[in-house]
């Protein structure tokens, strides 16, 4: 009777040692062991920074003059005694003008005009100067142009006039269609320059200039100095 009891208690005991054993090792199956590590449990990784190309800032545009109102292309041959820097054309406020006595020659006749700036500012003296003639009532001689055939003379200059400088042209004439009674000059205007206003030129009485209508007038370029 008490060998049956020792029995069965140890039976119990083995058998509660058992289940004891089972429970422990589902356990351990139900969780992972401690050293394995899940996807889930990697935090990700985080991705180089990137160098960032800077933002360019907006510049302004290039600043571009308006073409100058005098710029343009030069035309045909530059005199060269032409100043870089130009003064106005002379006007007739500016000059004191003078005429020599008329020197004949064989029929032809030759006049030299001269002008002076007794203003305070320079001027300039260009191209040929425009010669008008007048009889005694008024009359406006129709006169065609010439040049003067002396090369020296009869080319076209610019001639630079400071306060107080002096330029003078040659004109020339044949006397041949002054026959009596024909209305001759009294009186004479002279566009000295291209922009340039007219201006009389004082006629020397005891000098007649027996300029008719119709007479050809030949006009010189301007030169410097009085003679």
């Amino acid at each position: 009777m008490h060998n049956e009891a020792g029995r069965t208690r140890t039976g119990s005991v083995v058998s509660a040692a058992s289940l004891a054993l089972l429970a422990l090792l589902a356990g351990g199956c139900a969780s992972p062991p401690p050293d394995s590590i899940t996807d889930a449990d990697v935090p990700p990784a985080s991705s180089a920074p990137t160098e960032q190309t800077p933002t360019a800032l907006p510049t302004e545009p290039p600043l571009v003059l308006p073409p100058s109102r005098n710029a343009g292309t030069p035309t045909g041959p530059v005199d060269p005694a032409a100043p870089l820097f130009p003064d106005g054309p002379c006007q007739p406020s500016q000059l004191d003008v003078s005429a020599s006595p008329v020197d004949p020659a064989l029929g032809y006749r030759q006049m030299r005009v001269r002008v002076t700036n007794s203003s305070r500012v320079p001027c300039v003296l260009t191209g040929y100067a425009v010669v008008s003639a007048r009889g005694p009532s008024g009359t406006v001689f129709a006169n065609p142009r010439g040049r003067l055939h002396d090369p020296e003379t009869s080319s076209a200059r610019t001639v630079p006039l400071d306060p107080g400088d002096i330029a003078h042209v040659d004109l020339g004439w044949r006397g041949d269609l002054a026959a009596a009674g024909v209305e001759q000059t009294a009186s004479m205007t002279i566009v000295v320059s291209e922009g340039s206003s007219p201006v009389a030129v004082p006629l020397d009485p005891t000098s007649p200039v027996d300029i008719v209508d119709g007479t050809e007038i030949r006009v010189g370029g301007w030169r410097p100095g009085a003679d």
